[in-house]
């Protein structure tokens, strides 16, 4: 993960008696026997366990694995259960310690197969190949921008959520997840036009990892001892997952491919028009959510995964101004599959002008055949276009 650190954090005391280690060397749940429960008794000497010092040999996707799987068990049959960090994780032993655990067969035998499941890190469209190569802790891709508008806000945070790199990137859970924690960003939205990207910083699983805008109202901190799809549970925010679904009023809908480690998603709020707009590694994904106007919303994030971070790369705001709507207008009339750069003829002062400020605007569509961009169906465009369209207006912005 992106420069997120693992030192010891404010978070809410276990009632289970879990115990967070102090050191970076070892990430331990532990508590002591448990209480019988019928004939199920799991006893602290008899839990599995798995040792080591060596940290940095096992990969962010193992110990997410493992990690999330500890926290479905403990979750499910609040039987306490002891894992350490590992040279060699051996994945049978965490498969091996949650059967052992279950105490009813069938329906939950079920329901903990496809919850382990979803605590595999997803595997998605990523912006770079940092992460099939293994750079992903060091990737830089995208991260072009030097002024930000707003950043994350250190004052309206769940205790499970830590601010580095001067409030643009947020780590979440640092020890374990023992429920939904969230953050919003320090600029109320009411009135402009306003961009920003998010990039997921760390494998992406577990209940749920989302991106969305809320109001004033909505309480970071509720579901911080629960699992669950925070932004767009109620009527105050509107949420897009890392499973592609949007979210409001706890009503899901199915909107997108999922995105995961190295996936850059962007936003666009448009307070004039109303409108929310979706972006997956600068190829837009079509209007989510209208009927926006007149309220003030704040940009946010939330995640339940442990071990998982976001950060913000992109932050702007700007007048709605005729330009800015002749812009979305030729983003309208253009082909979907092509730069409105590379198709219009435009001076080359208000070409670099349009390439600095609202190129994420004129950029080609995402792939795909049965999502609307901008009202209207999108074509499908190839890989290499996409990315000439990308290189075009990086060598036109140096």
């Amino acid at each position: 993960m992106s420069g997120i650190s693992r030192n010891s954090h404010d978070q809410p005391e276990n009632p289970n008696g879990e115990e967070r280690a102090d050191t970076t060397t070892c990430s331990t749940i532990s508590s002591p026997a448990a209480t019988d429960s019928d004939n199920d008794v799991v006893d602290a000497e008899d839990s599995t366990m798995v040792t080591n010092t060596d940290v940095e040999s096992i990969s962010d996707s193992e110990l997410a694995v493992a990690t999330a799987t500890v926290d479905i068990i403990v979750q499910r049959t609040n039987a306490p259960f002891t894992i350490n960090r590992a040279t060699s994780l051996n994945m049978d032993d965490v498969t091996e310690a949650s059967s052992s655990t279950q105490t009813a067969p069938n329906r939950l035998e079920t329901d903990m197969g496809y919850q382990m499941c979803m605590a595999r890190p997803v595997r998605a469209e990523t912006f770079c190949d940092c992460v099939k190569f293994g750079k992903e802790k060091s990737c830089k891709c995208g991260e072009d921008d030097r002024y930000f508008d707003w950043v994350w806000d250190e004052k309206t945070k769940s205790p499970a959520s830590q601010l580095i790199d001067d409030g643009k990137e947020v780590a979440f859970h640092l020890d374990y997840s023992c429920g939904t924690a969230a953050v919003r960003g320090n600029k109320a939205m009411a009135k402009d036009q306003y961009f920003w990207e998010v990039k997921m910083t760390s494998p992406v699983y577990g209940t749920d990892m989302m991106i969305g805008v809320g109001t004033e109202f909505i309480d970071l901190t509720k579901y911080q001892h629960k699992f669950c799809s925070l932004i767009g549970q109620d009527a105050e925010s509107w949420g897009l997952s890392y499973t592609g679904t949007t979210q409001h009023r706890n009503q899901k809908r199915r909107y997108a491919s999922k995105f995961g480690q190295g996936s850059i998603i962007g936003a666009h709020l448009d307070m004039w028009r109303g409108t929310l707009t979706f972006y997956k590694n600068r190829k837009p994904l079509g209007v989510a959510y209208t009927g926006l106007q007149g309220k003030v919303l704040y940009p946010m994030v939330s995640s339940t995964a442990a071990r998982s971070g976001m950060k913000v790369i992109t932050s702007r705001s700007f007048k709605t101004s005729l330009q800015f709507m002749c812009c979305q207008t030729l983003r309208k009339i253009v082909p979907h599959h092509m730069s409105v750069l590379d198709v219009v003829r435009l001076p080359p002062g208000l070409r670099g002008f349009l390439c600095n400020n609202i190129s994420w605007l004129l950029q080609p569509c995402a792939d795909g055949d049965t999502t609307s961009c901008h009202g209207n169906k999108r074509k499908r465009q190839s890989d290499s276009d996409a990315s000439d369209d990308y290189d075009s207006c990086k060598k036109m912005k140096s």
